[in-house]
């Protein structure tokens, strides 16, 4: 029996399965997952692909992807067999028009409104309700979920691209713009337009992308793809392509950052970043350092990032910035029984304040005609008031009422001066995937945050 099976298989070789040279892939402009950039493709989606053809010794690179606006490359995956179109979102309307090869990250869809706009939106039919405009890109996920939901056609208007979306909402011809929100506050950083200046006003979809396979396709080799992509995640392939770990630099800065009693960095600000890490699947690496030595080595170190920084117009060009994270406020404090009256900095010309090294706040003081003196740390300028080395302390007031609780040393605020938001300023190396994740995952949680229970 078994030499004639052994026969059979002579006489009657089994098929054999294909390479992925034989598929045909197909992509789009949907950053930070795949786009071009001076006429090469790029993105996480792509480089994901080429570690998957070195994986499976698929004589292809990323030249041989094909680059097609998105209508096109749905239809043409849908119609012709051996094509393979990525970032596809995986919805169940879509589940069996196509084979899957995934999942490479999560992606969110959401109507991203301009901050001044003041929408404020809780369900979608708020949306209809509002008569609202919004524009879209013609078979995109975002398009379909409309659709879906009801919202009529006469306030829906497609844009010919993502870029032509983004402008439409910022010259306030749309109201809203549905689209992935990791994609779109990329394309605002690559456009030079604050982020800050948009805000996610409803999540409208939240699903998986994938690798969408014309539904013919051999099931070997989806599943030769399937196991490849399966090893890289494994091997902590995915997680580098999305930025890999970045040093987040900090210093005693309560209640904002600082180190606790059990020598673990939190803070207000910390555990938003933390929270912010685990929503958008990345990861930093916390460090806690003189302040002057944390601004430096952001400034200076690839991969690294400082919080919580202020941003002034001298630091604006020396960073890529992501947030806000808080707001602080300014102020001059001194001690509660002394016989010191300011209302302004003006007063404080002829006394001793203190501030400490490279700090924003003390900066700005200097600039006002403030003598400074400079400690070390914000932390050493109670010990110097109380020690009546210095006359009052120029701080934020949240930070000094976080120390002078701690020390037990009665303060009296003299005045207020300035309102500031704090932010994470990174070096330019940090990968514009992860800056674009991190921002979208800070949105989502302040828009939470601010949507009434």
């Amino acid at each position: 029996m078994r030499k004639w099976l052994m026969l059979m298989v002579l006489l009657f070789p089994l098929p054999a399965a294909g390479g992925l040279e034989e598929l045909t892939f197909i992509t789009e402009e949907y950053p930070p997952y795949n786009y071009r950039q001076n006429d090469r493709l790029e993105g996480i989606s792509v480089e994901l692909l080429e570690r998957i053809f070195a994986e499976t010794d698929t004589t292809l690179s990323r030249e041989d992807v094909l680059y097609y606006p998105w209508a096109r490359g749905y239809d043409t995956a849908l119609s012709e067999p051996g094509t393979v179109l990525f970032s596809t979102t995986r919805t169940e309307q879509r589940e069996s028009l196509f084979q899957w090869v995934g999942p490479i990250a999560t992606d969110r869809v959401t109507l991203i409104a301009r901050r001044d706009s003041d929408i404020r939106l809780s369900d979608i039919e708020d949306v209809i309700a509002g008569d609202y405009r919004i524009a879209v890109i013609r078979e995109d996920i975002g398009a379909q979920r409309l659709q879906e939901a009801g919202v009529p056609e006469s306030q829906v208007q497609a844009a010919i691209s993502n870029v032509s979306a983004l402008r439409m909402l910022e010259r306030g011809r749309v109201d809203l713009w549905a689209y992935g929100e990791d994609v779109a506050f990329w394309l605002m950083q690559e456009e030079g337009l604050p982020t800050t200046d948009f805000v996610p006003a409803l999540t409208i979809s939240e699903s998986d992308l994938y690798y969408a396979l014309h539904r013919d396709t051999d099931r070997r080799l989806v599943d030769r793809m399937q196991a490849a992509l399966e090893r890289l995640r494994e091997q902590g392939v995915v997680s580098e392509i999305l930025g890999g770990t970045i040093a987040f630099n900090t210093e005693e800065y309560p209640p904002y950052n600082y180190q606790d009693d059990d020598g673990r960095i939190t803070g207000d600000a910390t555990e938003l970043l933390r929270d912010a890490l685990d929503d958008a699947e990345l990861d930093a690496d916390f460090r806690l350092l003189p302040w002057a030595r944390a601004l430096t080595e952001a400034q200076l170190r690839e991969r690294h990032c400082v919080y919580s920084t202020t941003r002034t117009p001298e630091r604006e060009s020396l960073f890529t910035w992501v947030g806000p994270l808080v707001t602080s406020t300014w102020a001059a404090f001194a001690l509660e029984e002394s016989a010191i009256e300011a209302d302004s900095l003006e007063d404080l010309t002829e006394l001793r304040v203190g501030s400490f090294r490279e700090d924003a706040v003390g900066q700005y003081a200097v600039s006002q005609g403030v003598p400074i003196v400079v400690a070390s740390a914000e932390r050493e300028n109670i010990g110097r008031l109380q020690a009546g080395l210095i006359d009052a302390w120029v701080t934020g007031e949240q930070t000094a009422r976080f120390l002078a609780e701690e020390a037990g040393l009665p303060l009296r605020r003299l005045f207020a001066f300035n309102e500031v938001d704090l932010y994470l300023a990174c070096h330019p190396s940090v990968p514009d995937q992860f800056v674009a994740r991190l921002q979208a995952a800070l949105d989502r949680a302040r828009a939470s945050a601010e949507t009434p229970p």
